[in-house]
């Protein structure tokens, strides 16, 4: 840790890059962790669908008779992370006062937790996803890669996943690709331009999100998440400012965050994850 002390400098901070949650809005919120620590969750069977039988004079006409069954899927929250940091009064006098607590705060809130929770979230969707045949090998080139992605789509479709609310998720180094692709340069000049700035955002109904490689999960070339198959919930989320601490002369920025990221299990079709070869 460095303490740099000024001397005769600016009192502006250089900031640092920072970028959005790339998450947020992507969860169901009908489950509550509230007060608990575990939500179970039910899913009701399917009944097998048999023949009517009317000639049938004993018995039912309507086929065997199944109780319904149901499944159960437990979730925990357990993901428990936080935050400490001192500003010491003497230290920020000689410093021209550079370190608001307040934005110190936001500033872990935006280069720190964010990026953590995203990435954090990414792997547990990756993690969670069904298997989707032929994507466990995936290279992608400009001329394969827009192809690639629509038989991605198409193959969720079979499985009767909507089209609607898909999100594909592709980090930048693939992302240039995907804006290289012959089919791209094939379009008229417009269509082109909007295409490589990212305005369009959609590629087979997919909104396409382009995120750092390092939020990827490991092996993963890109991956297609319709909105709500799984939730993310937030049980503690604790940012304070402590003005007057008993060990120091100064300020204590504090942070907690107590959260995870479930997939459903009956809606993990709803994502499909492609991945480079061995």
């Amino acid at each position: 840790m460095a303490i740099n002390l000024a001397k005769r400098a600016s009192d502006k901070v250089v900031e640092r890059f920072k970028i959005g949650s790339c998450t947020e809005g992507l969860f169901t919120s009908r489950y509550q962790w509230t007060g608990v620590a575990t939500v179970q969750v039910y899913t009701v069977d399917k009944l097998p669908i048999q023949d009517y039988d009317k000639s049938k004079e004993d018995g039912s006409r309507f086929g065997k008779l199944t109780e319904l069954g149901d499944s159960l899927q437990e979730m925990t929250v357990t993901d428990d992370k936080a935050f400490n940091g001192s500003i010491d009064k003497g230290n920020n006098t000689a410093q021209l006062m550079i370190k608001s607590a307040s934005s110190v705060l936001r500033r872990q809130t935006d280069e720190v937790i964010i990026p953590y929770v995203d990435t954090y979230r990414l792997k547990k969707l990756a993690d969670g996803a069904a298997t989707y045949d032929g994507f466990d090998n995936v290279s992608l080139t400009k001329s394969d890669v827009i192809e690639t992605i629509l038989k991605a789509n198409a193959a969720m479709s079979n499985k009767k996943v909507p089209k609607k609310g898909r999100v594909l998720y592709i980090g930048e180094t693939n992302a240039v690709t995907l804006k290289l692709a012959d089919q791209v340069v094939g379009v008229d000049k417009m269509a082109e331009e909007a295409i490589v700035n990212g305005v369009c955002g959609k590629i087979g109904g997919s909104q396409v999100r382009v995120v750092p490689d390092d939020y990827m999960p490991e092996g993963v070339v890109f991956m297609i998440v319709l909105k709500g198959v799984a939730c993310a919930p937030k049980k503690i989320e604790t940012y304070r400012i402590l003005e007057e601490h008993p060990d120091v002369d100064g300020a204590v920025v504090q942070g907690r965050l107590l959260h995870d990221c479930f997939v459903l299990e009956t809606k993990k079709d709803g994502i499909l994850v492609a991945k480079k070869g061995e």
